[in-house]
């Protein structure tokens, strides 16, 4: 049996990376007592993995985390037993229990949806009036970081689709991306390259990511925690 872990990392963490945040799952689930399946060995480690890593100075408001279970375990018990034992800013939201031939969370991973909130100032504003011709643009190169360092690349076909709206902080950008065999867009890069198309500086911005997708039989995009229940 597998358990499927819906839950936040919050503002507070989202400096840290992703094997800190590993590390800090595996400690708590250690302490909460639940059944966790260990690999073999002279070391063993908990067998947890990720959906997607989430990029340093991301919020995670959906993440996903796949944790194998030596016994079964009810869903309710397992989500408050791992709270009793996280912090604030690391809480679970929803679990959903998997059969062990359910196909690994990062196989799923299509897309992902985000919420980029530029804070009030004249660099948001401008950054915002320049929003539907930037969205308007077949292409758009930038460079990109990869494991073999930065490589030209063009953003568009990465992106699907996207909205702005004002609010009395300022703007709230949604956005959604592709995740592909040539990789995944990060927020970050796209808001860059949003301000270098807008002339515009940069200003207080906060990224969050608001769910990771999967696609279902007819191409559509959902959540995977929802593709995973409906399954």
């Amino acid at each position: 049996m597998r358990m499927m872990v819906v839950f936040e990392k919050g503002a507070q963490v989202r400096w840290i990376g992703h094997l800190d945040l590993m590390r800090a799952m595996q400690r708590a689930l250690r302490r909460s007592g639940l059944p966790v399946e260990y690999s073999n060995g002279f070391h063993p480690h908990i067998r947890l993995s990720f959906a997607s890593p989430l990029s340093v100075g991301v919020v995670g408001l959906r993440e996903l985390m796949d944790v194998p279970l030596e016994t079964c375990v009810e869903a309710d018990r397992f989500a408050g037993e791992l709270n009793a034992v996280l912090p604030d800013c690391l809480r679970v939201s929803r679990c959903l229990p998997l059969t062990d031939d359910f196909p690994s969370l990062m196989s799923l991973v299509a897309g992902a949806d985000y919420r980029i909130r530029l804070f009030s100032g004249p660099e948001a504003d401008r950054a915002a009036e320049a929003f539907d011709g930037f969205m308007s643009l077949a292409h758009y190169q930038a460079n990109r970081r990869t494991k073999s360092g930065e490589a030209p690349c063009d953003i568009r076909p990465f992106v699907v689709g996207g909205s702005i709206a004002s609010g009395e902080w300022g703007y709230d950008i949604s956005l959604r991306t592709l995740q592909t065999a040539a990789g995944a867009l990060k927020p970050s890069l796209w808001l860059q390259c949003l301000r270098e198309y807008a002339q515009a500086g940069e200003e207080k911005a906060l990224l969050y990511r608001c769910a990771i997708l999967s696609r279902q039989s007819d191409g559509t995009f959902v959540a995977m925690e929802d593709l995973a229940h409906a399954l």
